[in-house]
C-alpha cells in the first residue's frame, strides 16, 4: 500500500510539472500579445513581455508549438491516473474520454468551431505522450501492484 500512495502523489506531481514546464514555454518563447487567453481575462500586462525569439527551424517550432500542447495533454492524463488511480474500470473510461476530448479539441479547429490553429503534428504528439504514458504506467505500476 505504501508503494501506491507514492506512485499517486508522483503521478500529481508529474501532472503539475508538466502543465508548468508547458506554460514556461508559453511565457518564454510565445508572443503573448495575440492569446485569446489573455484577450478574455483582460491581462494586457502580457503585452509588454519580451519573449525569446529562436532561430526558425523544424526542431524550434515542435519545441514552441507542439510540445506545450503535448504536455497540457500529458498533464491531463497523469492528473486523471492520480485521481482514478485504485479504480481501473473508472480511470479507463476517464481517460478515453479525455483522448477523445483531446483529439476533438484539435480537430474541431479545422472547422473554427474552437478558436485557434489545426496542427497535425500536435495530434502526433498528443499520440506519443499517451501511448508513453499508457506504456511506461503498465509496464512499471501496473505489473507491480498485481
Amino acid at each position: 500500500m505504501q508503494f501506491v500512495k507514492k506512485v499517486r502523489i508522483i503521478y500529481l506531481v508529474s501532472s503539475l510539472f508538466a502543465l508548468a514546464i508547458g506554460m514556461c514555454i508559453y511565457l518564454l518563447f510565445r508572443d503573448l500579445k495575440d492569446m485569446l487567453l489573455f484577450k478574455w481575462i483582460h491581462l494586457n500586462n502580457f503585452n509588454s513581455i519580451e519573449y525569446i525569439q529562436l532561430v526558425p527551424s523544424i526542431t524550434t517550432n515542435i519545441l514552441i508549438y507542439n510540445i506545450p500542447d503535448m504536455l497540457w495533454f500529458l498533464s491531463g492524463i497523469l492528473f486523471l491516473r492520480f485521481i482514478w488511480f485504485n479504480r481501473d474500470k473508472e480511470q479507463k473510461i476517464y481517460l478515453i474520454l479525455f483522448y477523445i476530448i483531446g483529439a476533438l479539441f484539435e480537430l474541431s479547429q479545422l472547422s473554427k468551431i474552437i478558436p485557434g490553429t489545426f496542427d497535425f503534428l500536435d495530434l502526433i504528439f498528443m499520440g506519443i505522450a499517451a501511448f508513453g504514458e499508457g506504456l511506461l504506467y503498465k509496464i512499471c505500476i501496473k505489473r507491480r501492484i498485481e
